[in-house]
């Protein structure tokens, strides 16, 4: 007699719709707490200013000129930095609450993380082209942040996402 498979896959069969406020909540906290980490692992690692890193993102919009000096705050260039960071983060958020919307959260997690470090090589090998800067950040601190944010990312989804699986 052939006995029944009772392995429970990480992924759901059935079709499970995004759910866009998890997704957005999820985005914005670990946006934020990207930024924040980011910021204090720069100061204690690398030995660099805070605003450092608020001025690349910053310099997307403004142009390079916001790179100098990079260790001051200034107030247009840290709003301009957090809209387009936290804009971003929503954008990066939304595609991978696609990804994990049908996983459990253990999974969810694994591949946010996965995600975090594919989204490092991205921004800091692809988009180095237009954004030069961004090669001097390349290192431990960014891909760390990247894992953390998007591993956040995906379980803080799985966790306002409290739908009941059909």
């Amino acid at each position: 007699m052939a006995q029944a498979d009772t392995h429970e896959w990480p992924v759901k069969s059935q079709h499970r719709p995004i759910n866009w406020a998890a997704a957005l909540w999820a985005s914005l906290v670990s946006g934020l707490v990207f930024a924040a980490l980011e910021m204090a692992l720069v100061l204690m690692f690398d030995d660099l200013s805070p605003w450092v890193p608020l001025h690349m993102i910053g310099a997307i919009g403004l142009g390079p000129d916001a790179m100098s000096p990079a260790n001051n705050f200034d107030l247009k260039i840290v709003s301009t930095a957090v809209a387009i960071h936290m804009a971003l983060a929503i954008v990066y958020g939304f595609i991978l609450a696609l990804v994990v919307a049908r996983l459990d959260t253990g999974w969810a997690v694994i591949v946010g993380c996965v995600y975090g470090l594919v989204l490092y090589y991205i921004n800091f090998y692809g988009f180095t082209r237009s954004f030069p800067w961004f090669a001097d950040a390349r290192g431990g601190v960014s891909v760390f942040t990247h894992i953390v944010q998007s591993g956040l990312m995906a379980l803080l989804y799985k966790l306002f996402d409290r739908r009941p699986h059909a």
